[in-house]
């Protein structure tokens, strides 16, 4: 079951829930079903990582990247 991010209209509380298809979403805080979905993006790891593209490192603009 996806994990979608909400934020309620009435309380302006940001939340989380687990939803399904019959899923009703309220907010958390104060009850209200006046909610928002909001743009969520992909889990990315909390380490700062650089693309390596090969040949003279084009795609990394790093100066401590070691793959370069």
């Amino acid at each position: 079951m996806p994990i979608f991010e909400y934020k309620c209209n009435k309380c302006d509380c940001d939340f989380e829930q687990i939803v399904n298809s019959n899923t009703v979403v309220q907010c958390e805080s104060c009850g209200s079903k006046n909610v928002k979905k909001k743009m969520s993006l992909f889990g990315v790891s909390g380490t700062d990582k650089h693309v390596h593209s090969g040949g003279d490192g084009g795609g990394c603009h790093k100066s401590s990247c070691s793959t370069c």
